[in-house]
């Protein structure tokens, strides 16, 4: 059993490194992580829903997609919106937030919310809430200057094309849960 003995912030800004030390059966492991959270207790791990991701479906059954530039990768990732909830936001709040700031889009309703889920757990604390809602009206590109987004009303058979291209990036849960769709018709 490993045993959290200390935090230490070694960086910040938008994005906190932090230092964990564990003792791991009497040998010293320091791991680190980064977090948008302030880390001082054990506790404050995965402590807080951080982000939201939203599986949005068109009221005539077509799905939206965003292909967004992601420094990280220094490439185009296609992806299902997603955001950080604000403040004392609700999942459901920074959803139609979110879906307007990043496509222009209006969300009708929450279909579904799954439960809060780690992401990225070898390098982060991040909680992230997936939502399943409908949505309407019409897009328009991000026009935040660090956000560079193209949003795409898709098909099932548009998606299906998407996936078998071989040179595509497509992020982990947006390829999972697109996968599954495609599957179920």
């Amino acid at each position: 059993m490993k045993t959290l003995k200390a935090i230490r912030q070694v960086g910040g800004g938008f994005l906190k490194k932090f230092e964990l030390h564990y003792d791991a059966g009497g040998q010293d492991v320091c791991w680190e992580v980064i977090s948008l959270n302030d880390l001082k207790e054990p506790r404050d791990l995965a402590s807080r829903k951080t982000a939201v991701e939203i599986i949005a479906r068109f009221e005539d059954g077509d799905y939206l997609l965003c292909r967004e530039f992601r420094f990280a990768v220094n490439d185009y990732v296609w992806e299902f919106p997603t955001g950080i909830i604000d403040g004392n936001e609700t999942p459901q709040e920074a959803a139609g937030r979110e879906l307007k700031e990043e496509t222009g889009l209006e969300m009708v309703r929450v279909d579904r919310q799954l439960p809060p889920a780690c992401y990225s757990v070898g390098l982060t604390d991040e909680i992230i809430v997936p939502l399943f809602v409908t949505v309407r009206g019409s897009m328009r590109p991000c026009d935040e200057a660090y956000e560079e987004i193209v949003s795409r009303k898709m098909s099932l058979q548009d998606i299906r094309a998407l996936m078998a291209q071989e040179n595509v990036k497509i992020t982990e849960t947006c390829m999972l849960i697109l996968a599954m769709l495609t599957m179920e018709k």
